[in-house]
């Protein structure tokens, strides 16, 4: 006589308890690993902006501009890795206009406290610019994997021609 089957697939022996184990720790494995995956998009994605950025303090370096606007516009451009907005507070959901127009205002700012004042984002304090003279500059953010202090940095490099020289002369034309 053969033993009867049981309902969980034919497998004698097997609990349902063991059958909800095995569940959540697939569960724990996936989510793990999609987790992980959307971390590591994120840090690409930043490491994309910070080649973006670097190419825009090149660009700005060749023309002449000086390291305070060259930050500004290293800062401008990796916002969106840059976490969440310090100030100004108390929104929450974004006018994407309004955001537009404090970028803009954030650019035309003439010193750091002016600047600090109109806005500001958390990863903005662990980035950091090297102009250079324009032909290597360098842009570097600090990313954590998981949100704690098991960070690295991330870097972008670009250079341009500087070019200040050939318009930006004392003398009009």
């Amino acid at each position: 006589m053969r033993p009867p089957r049981s309902c969980n697939g034919g497998r004698a022996g097997m609990r349902p308890a063991q059958a909800m184990l095995e569940t959540v720790l697939a569960v724990l494995v996936v989510s793990f690993v999609f987790v992980t995956l959307f971390r590591l998009s994120h840090m690409l994605t930043g490491k994309i902006l910070l080649e973006h950025a670097a190419m825009r303090v090149a660009r700005a370096r060749s023309v002449g501009l000086n390291e305070f606007m060259c930050r500004k516009a290293a800062r401008v451009a990796v916002i969106p890795v840059s976490g969440e907005r310090l100030w100004p507070t108390g929104d929450d959901a974004i006018d994407w206009s309004m955001e537009l127009a404090r970028v803009s205002d954030y650019m035309f700012s003439e010193d750091e406290a002016r600047a600090r004042g109109i806005l500001e984002y958390e990863g903005w304090g662990r980035l950091h610019v090297t102009p250079g003279d324009g032909r290597e500059s360098k842009v570097s953010l600090g990313f954590s994997l998981f949100g704690g202090d098991d960070g690295f940095k991330l870097e972008g490099r670009a250079g341009v021609e500087p070019n200040a020289a050939l318009y930006m002369t004392d003398g009009g034309m």
